[in-house]
């Protein structure tokens, strides 16, 4: 073992997924709660502190979603953990890779893992990241790592296998923080103290002060248009009849309820039928329709007819018709290209003068943290920019877990001056649902038609298995059941159940689409390809969003 020289000071960056518990191992170390309870903001977090006759500076940096590819990460998130190690004073001892040893070790975990240290950090960071399992005590870290096996191995050995416990129950870590260091130091004086990229970090600067300029222009771009619009309002609160639109898992039943301060709409479930509920708010009469999601990945002709027949309903038969669309856009997930191509296809249904009548919502407000929505629109680019400008720069964001009456009632405001400046919205004749683009080849038309439905059925058979949400994620079981494997199972060649049950449970990052795949070639070609990418980025999505209901809700 190489001798190691502590150093008087300690300075270390703590990353993580968002359940990964980070600010449990970082007030651990310090002793102390230097960290709240929160890992899900877009901030870095300094704690500080004197540990073992040691000046230590803790960086706890913003986590990404456990099963999420570093694209489907906001991109003030990446910024954010980029500039984290120009948090520390001086030099930057080492990372530490938070991994809660409550929760499964996917392949798809370890991806993410991955591309977030890598993209962040450069290929260097592995010579100074030292794994942290924060646990409960219930099993080993031994029998942890035994039981998730090679993807966490993997991960590991690309850390030199340095690995640490911290028990996040009340027990008395102090003996295993000392451990701690004295692998931190032992890792120091073999690869040495982690050199920042100065070329990235500057390039991050840079941008970051473009957006928080841009930003401000937005906001006050926004106030102007505001102070325009209340002018026009003869009724100073008048009826808010409101259509909630979005992808599943957006946050629009939520909203729904946090909006009418009643538990009416189905929240933590996928909406599969209109439902509409009324209520006072404010002095303000207001019906709210809770519409059916659609995907977020898959462009609209996968959404199932049956839900675009509900969403089409909820505005074309209400009486009087709604004059309000709250589209709803979550805040923990990034903004692109695909997301505005989606969101175009999905909103065509309601005709081309729905962006009159629409706010953009972003849920889950919580994660802004100390930022700004005009930082975060303005940092995610041109897509989330256009959807922006689409709905007239009208927006607003919801923290459904803050019970502050003043966010519900700037949304009601915004809502109003939606309907001064427009009547009710109508679906007629003169602004009928727009279609699909034509394809001029109509073999490949039919192939994707075919394709569409096929996936189709397979999406609503994998989303509606009943008890999944209740029993795995609100009963408090994080070993969430294997998704099916996207490869047909073919008869094994011998082996034990055991290995055959492992090597199955290695594969639950790929959940079948109910396509036949003839072979690997087939299977890693083209669109089947692309589809199956899809499929698992919208079962990531599905986990990402229980893991925080579950939190959101654990304690009502």
């Amino acid at each position: 073992m190489e001798k190691a020289t502590p150093a008087e000071e300690l300075n270390v960056v703590i990353v993580g997924s968002k359940t990964s518990q980070k600010y449990l191992a970082g007030n651990i170390i310090l002793g102390k709660n230097a960290f709240p309870a929160d890992d899900a903001t877009f901030d870095s977090v300094i704690g500080e502190g004197e540990v073992c006759e040691r000046r230590v500076t803790l960086v706890k940096s913003p986590g990404w979603h456990r099963g999420y590819p570093l694209c489907d990460t906001p991109e003030l998130v990446s910024m954010e953990m980029i500039l984290s190690p120009s948090l520390c004073p001086q030099r930057l001892h080492a990372f530490l890779l938070v991994i809660n040893a409550e929760q499964p070790f996917r392949d798809v975990n370890k991806k993410a893992a991955q591309e977030h240290l890598h993209h962040c950090y450069g290929e260097k960071v592995w010579d100074h990241t030292l794994v942290v399992f924060s646990h409960r005590g219930h099993t080993t870290a031994e029998e942890y790592i035994s039981k998730q096996g090679p993807p966490l191995q993997s991960l590991l050995a690309a850390c030199g296998d340095r690995r640490h416990v911290l028990c996040v129950e009340d027990t008395d870590n102090s003996v295993k923080v000392r451990e701690l260091f004295q692998q931190i130091d032992i890792m120091v004086a073999k690869n040495g103290c982690y050199q920042t990229e100065s070329r990235l970090m500057q390039g991050v600067k840079e941008r970051r002060e473009e957006v928080v300029k841009k930003a401000q222009e937005l906001s006050q771009c926004s106030q102007r248009q505001r102070q325009t619009l209340r002018t026009l309002l003869l009724d100073p609160k008048p009826s808010l009849r409101v259509l909630m639109v979005g992808w599943v898992f957006s946050g629009k039943s939520a909203t729904g309820n946090r909006i009418l301060k009643a538990k009416v709409f189905h929240s933590g479930e996928r909406t599969i039928k209109l439902l509409k509920h009324c209520g006072t708010v404010a002095g303000r009469e207001i019906l709210i329709t809770d519409t059916p999601g659609w995907w977020k990945f898959f462009p609209s002709n996968f959404t199932p007819a049956a839900l675009k027949s509900e969403i089409l309903n909820a505005a074309s038969l209400c009486s009087p018709p709604p004059n309000v669309v709250l589209l709803a856009v979550p805040l923990d997930t990034s903004f692109t290209d695909e997301q505005k191509r989606v969101t175009e296809d999905n909103m065509r249904l309601l005709g081309k003068r729905v962006w009159r009548h629409a706010i953009v919502l972003f849920t889950f407000g919580d994660t802004l943290g100390s930022k700004t929505i005009e930082q975060h629109i303005e940092s995610e680019g041109k897509p989330l920019r256009w959807l922006v400008d689409k709905c007239g720069k009208r927006y607003h964001v919801l923290d459904n877990r803050s019970s502050a009456d003043g966010q519900v009632t700037e949304l009601l405001e915004k809502m109003e001056e939606v309907v001064a400046g427009n009547s009710s919205f109508y679906l007629s004749e003169a602004d009928e649902p727009q279609l699909e683009p034509h394809r001029s080849d109509k073999k490949t038309e039919e192939e994707n038609e075919y394709r569409a439905k096929e996936i189709t059925e397979q999406l609503n058979v994998e989303w509606n298995r009943k008890n999944w949400e209740k029993y795995h994620i609100m009963g408090g079981n994080w070993s969430l059941p294997a998704p099916p494997n996207f490869i047909e199972a073919r008869p094994s060649s011998g082996g034990s159940e055991e290995e055959a049950a492992m090597a199955h449970s290695h594969k639950d990052d790929q959940f079948n689409a109910g396509l036949k795949v003839e072979s690997d070639d087939d299977a890693a070609s083209g669109s089947l390809k692309i589809m199956k990418g899809l499929l698992e980025r919208e079962w990531g999505r599905r986990e990402a969003s229980m893991e925080l209901y579950y939190d959101l809700f654990a304690g009502e």
